[in-house]
């Protein structure tokens, strides 16, 4: 729960914020492990040591070629993401809660006149029913889904580099909330201040881990950088 410092906060100069969905903003780590095991137990395997890393950072559809080149599995692109599509919706629509601090967070940087960006790898049948239900839905400026992202995804700075361009702020001036180690880098690549959003705040962080690059590290968002800038809210 605790603030873990990194480097020093430059709050003052976050003009813009890019969230992650799945396992940043919303509490939804368990049910992805939970449908990888259960999909996997489905063909008679287990879920390898390396899948939740490999995968973290791509789409619905990257993930499915994947497990079809790397695991085994016989199944189309699109009966796989149907399949898992389906295990998830129901908690997505119903279940699943907000990360600690994140409803209040969310709200108080739109009352700061920060402009919200959502990018998410979840497809828009999962994200857009949970972003109403958790109420901060009407709180972004922009949404981009798993269907909507680029072939390289978060695995490329283009990504965020493209978006700084979009809104005609300069990358520096971007912060970006994650929990995905690939797409911490990629943002960090790109001259953006990045955020790492954790489960387990002890956790010990290695040297090349991009979480040593990050402003702070935190798994309550209500330890995230307080931001408010005459300048902007003002403008």
């Amino acid at each position: 729960m605790v603030l873990r410092n990194i480097a020093s906060v430059n709050a003052d100069t976050i003009r813009a914020a890019i969230f992650d969905f799945d396992g940043t903003l919303l509490d939804s780590l368990g049910v992805w492990d939970d449908i990888d095991k259960r999909s996997f137990a489905k063909r008679g395997m287990s879920v390898p040591s390396i899948f939740a890393d490999t995968t973290a950072a791509m789409n619905p559809h990257q993930i499915a070629d994947y497990v079809i080149e790397h695991c085994g599995f016989t199944d189309s692109p699109e009966t796989l993401m149907q399949e898992w599509s389906d295990m998830a919706f129901d908690a997505y629509a119903h279940q699943l809660p907000l990360k600690k601090g994140a409803y209040d967070y969310v709200h108080y940087l739109r009352a700061n006149k920060v402009k919200l960006l959502l990018v998410t790898t979840l497809s828009q049948r999962l994200c857009l029913p949970a972003l109403t239900r958790v109420g901060i839905a009407d709180c972004f400026d922009f949404l981009q889904c798993g269907e909507d992202l680029p072939e390289a995804g978060k695995h490329s700075s283009r990504i965020y580099l493209d978006l700084a361009s979009q809104f005609h702020i300069a990358p520096n001036n971007f912060a970006v909330f994650e929990d995905s180690h690939v797409a911490l880098r990629s943002a960090q690549q790109a001259g953006m201040q990045t955020y790492g959003v954790v489960d387990d705040i002890n956790a010990e962080i290695s040297e090349d881990s991009p979480l040593q690059k990050c402003v702070s590290i935190f798994s309550d968002f209500a330890f995230a950088p307080k931001i408010f800038n005459a300048n902007i809210a003002n403008s």
